[in-house]
C-alpha cells in the first residue's frame, strides 16, 4: 500500500512539472505569424532579441512584407551599432530630420554605405542588388567566387558586391543561374542576411592573430582606467593595418609615411575606408602585446592616440621580423585609429 502511495505521489509530481514546464516551451514562436517550423524563425528571433529588428504591435512580424530602404537603414545601423551623433544632413529632398530613419540614413551615407543623391526613396522596397552592396560595405565582407549568374553580367554595377555576397555564403541565387538582382527583399530574408553577415564578421574576428585581439583588449583596459569608451575592433581597418605592418617589413623602413601607401589618411582612403579622423601608432622589436602596449603608453604621443576620446574603432597589424636570444620572436606592430 505504501509503495502504491509513493508511486501516486511521484506520478502526480511529474504531471505537475509537465504542466508548469511544458516540453520545448522555449521553442514557441514570439510572433503569431511565425510558426515554430518557419524557415527563418531562429534568425528573426535572435535579431529581435538584440533590438536590431522589431515586430508589430499586433503580435505579428509580417515576414513576407517587403522591407523598405528606410527600414533597411535602421536595421543595418543597429546591427553595426553605428554612432548616429553629429552626422551632417545628407540633403535628401524626401528625408526629413524628424523621420525615424533619418539619423541612421545620415550616418550610413557618411560612411559610404548608402550613396548620396537628390532623393533617398525611403519608402521604396529594397532590392537584392542594393542589399548586396549594403552588406558588403557595412560588414567588410571579402571574397570572390567563380559562380556566375545570367542576369548579372560582369558590367553590372553590383556585380562585385553580388559576387562577394555569394562567395561568403551569405546568399545564393534565386536559382542556380539567376540572382534576380531587382527582386525585392522580404523582412524574413533581411533578418537571415543580416544574421549571416554578423556571423561572418564574428568568425573573421575569431580567426585573427591572437596578438591582434590581445592588443585591442589591453588598449581598452587602459582606456577604461581613464573612463574612455572602448574601441571596437574594425575588420576593414585591421586589414589595412596588417598591410602597413607587412609593408614596413617588405620595404625595410620605420616611418608613418609608407613609400607605397603614403600616410595613414592616404592609406585608409586608398582602401575606400571613409573616416572623419584617423591616427596611427607603430612600433618595432617588442615580443608581446603587453610589451608593445606598455611601450606606447610610456610615450606621450602614442599614449595620446590610445586614450583619445574622439576615436571609436581600432585596427591592429602584426608581422614577425625574426627572433632574438632563446628563439624569441620580435615583431612590427601597427595600430590604426578611426572615428567615422
Amino acid at each position: 500500500m505504501n509503495a502504491i502511495k509513493r508511486l501516486t505521489i511521484i506520478v502526480t509530481a511529474l504531471l505537475l512539472c509537465f504542466a508548469l514546464f511544458p516540453p520545448n516551451s522555449s521553442a514557441q514562436s514570439k510572433f503569431k505569424d511565425i510558426p515554430n517550423n518557419y524557415w527563418a524563425k531562429k534568425e528573426i528571433e535572435e535579431l529581435v532579441s538584440k533590438g536590431i529588428i522589431n515586430g508589430y504591435p499586433d503580435g505579428n512580424f509580417k515576414p513576407e512584407q517587403y522591407v523598405t530602404r528606410a527600414q533597411t537603414a535602421i536595421i543595418i545601423g543597429k546591427a553595426m551599432q553605428i554612432d548616429t551623433k553629429y552626422r551632417p544632413n545628407p540633403g535628401f529632398a524626401d528625408v526629413k530630420s524628424k523621420d525615424a530613419a533619418y539619423p541612421y540614413i545620415a550616418a550610413l551615407v557618411e560612411r559610404g554605405i548608402f550613396s548620396k543623391g537628390k532623393k533617398f526613396n525611403p519608402n521604396n522596397p529594397l532590392t537584392r542588388e542594393q542589399l548586396a552592396k549594403i552588406l558588403v560595405e557595412a560588414f567588410a565582407l571579402q571574397g570572390t567566387t567563380k559562380t556566375e549568374f545570367k542576369d548579372v553580367p560582369k558590367n553590372h554595377w553590383a556585380y562585385k558586391y553580388i559576387n562577394t555576397l555569394v562567395a561568403t555564403g551569405i546568399t545564393t541565387g534565386k536559382t542556380s543561374d539567376k540572382f534576380d538582382p531587382t527582386g525585392k527583399v522580404t523582412r524574413a530574408q533581411m533578418a537571415v542576411f543580416v544574421k549571416r553577415a554578423l556571423d561572418y564578421q564574428e568568425k573573421q574576428i575569431a580567426n585573427l592573430n591572437p596578438f591582434v585581439k590581445e592588443v585591442v583588449y589591453l588598449v581598452n583596459k587602459e582606456r577604461a582606467k581613464e573612463k574612455r569608451p572602448p574601441l571596437k575592433l574594425a575588420l576593414d581597418v585591421t586589414r589595412v593595418a596588417q598591410l602597413k605592418a607587412e609593408d614596413l617589413l617588405k620595404n625595410d623602413y620605420f616611418d608613418h609615411v609608407s613609400p607605397v601607401y603614403g600616410d595613414v589618411d592616404n592609406m585608409l582612403s586608398k582602401f575606400n575606408i571613409k573616416f572623419q579622423y584617423a591616427g596611427e601608432n607603430i612600433a618595432v622589436g617588442q615580443r608581446t602585446p603587453e610589451e608593445v602596449v606598455s611601450a606606447w603608453m610610456n610615450s606621450p604621443g602614442h599614449r595620446s592616440n590610445i586614450l583619445d576620446p574622439v576615436y571609436t574603432e581600432i585596427g591592429v597589424g602584426v608581422v614577425e621580423i625574426g627572433s632574438i636570444g632563446e628563439g624569441q620572436s620580435v615583431y612590427y606592430w601597427v595600430q590604426m585609429f578611426v572615428a567615422r
